[in-house]
């Protein structure tokens, strides 16, 4: 018969888990944990590099579909060839997706390495390691990059440089098929960023723009897709941009208004996430006086959309002479 426990009250205290609002004990595997994030880190390999079979499916249908061919053949060259890309991006996110979970299991089984990782653990600790929202971090940290102070600041100063930066160097543009590239380039400090642009016939212009540490894991992506259309004498240019998790982030749509080759008016309406405006301009040209008028408006505290700004200009006059 097992001897009791002289150390029940201690034991209790040890592996208390308050934060499980009163559920059972966590007892954690830290080897088990090392070993499925090293897992994930060869599935997220092994997805990465099926993204090369997939060049073909973009190729073939402008293959099949060449030269002047009727409408619905184009349709259905530009739908394939849209898929394609779509189900490359589909891939490139689940990879990026499989890492970023094992380099939490990682984070969260070194943090507890050398101590008690079952008194030690706490539900702000993992979130933490998840870079969830709801634990206070500096702006722009990434998850696990440290729990001090004075950690966090050398994490921060060893950010990489934005994605328009001109830190960057470019080290190679390679198209993959006939609509689609990949730009790569390196930053001062061992960062990568990765630009893959997919334009196929007659549909929107898709960039993905991936920036990885010097240690090699995904610190930003963003993807913005841009379309243009023609209508009622406007060209309508909306680019829609979202994150790496595939939600929307904004919209900016940009009308231009033509009188023949001349432009007569231009307007910009920005929208967050949830399509709400929150930026307004509007600029027209009088054709007849050339009188020129700018309203900017932009959402108060309230969250009314209210002018904040007009400039009228440019007001033709018939002069001494007229």
């Amino acid at each position: 018969m097992a001897a009791d426990n002289p150390y029940a009250e201690q034991t209790a205290k040890n592996t208390s888990t308050p934060w499980l609002g009163g559920g059972p004990a966590v007892d954690v595997d830290l080897d088990g944990l090392r070993a499925y994030a090293a897992s994930l880190a060869n599935q997220q390999a092994d997805i990465a590099s099926r993204g090369v079979y997939l060049q073909p499916l973009g190729e073939i249908p402008g293959q099949a579909f060449t030269g002047e061919v009727l409408g619905e053949a184009d349709a259905v060259r530009a739908r394939l060839v849209a898929n394609a890309g779509e189900l490359t991006v589909y891939l490139q996110k689940l990879a990026e997706s499989v890492g970023n979970i094992g380099n939490a299991a990682r984070t969260v089984a070194d943090s507890y390495g050398s101590g008690d990782a079952i008194g030690a653990a706490s539900l702000n600790d993992v979130l933490f390691a998840y870079g969830d929202a709801g634990v206070p971090r500096p702006e722009g940290l990434p998850a696990g990059a440290g729990t001090t102070f004075r950690d966090q600041q050398a994490a921060l100063a060893a950010l990489p440089p934005a994605a328009d930066s001109r830190d960057w160097t470019v080290t190679a543009n390679v198209p993959l098929s006939a609509y689609q590239t990949m730009e790569t380039a390196t930053g001062p400090n061992g960062e990568r960023r990765e630009v893959m642009t997919f334009t196929p016939p007659g549909g929107a212009t898709t960039v993905t723009t991936t920036i990885f540490g010097g240690n090699g894991e995904t610190v930003s992506s963003v993807t913005t897709r841009t379309s243009t259309r023609v209508t009622g004498g406007a060209e309508i240019t909306v680019q829609e941009s979202f994150g790496a998790d595939g939600k929307a982030t904004g919209t900016v749509e940009t009308r231009t208004q033509f009188d023949g080759d001349r432009v007569v008016g231009q307007s910009t309406e920005v929208r967050d996430g949830a399509g709400e405006t929150v930026h307004r301009s509007v600029e027209s040209t009088d054709p007849q006086t050339r009188e020129q008028v700018q309203v900017v408006s932009e959402r108060n505290e309230k969250g009314e959309l209210v002018e904040k700004n007009r400039i009228v200009t440019g007001i033709a006059t018939s002069g001494a002479n007229g």
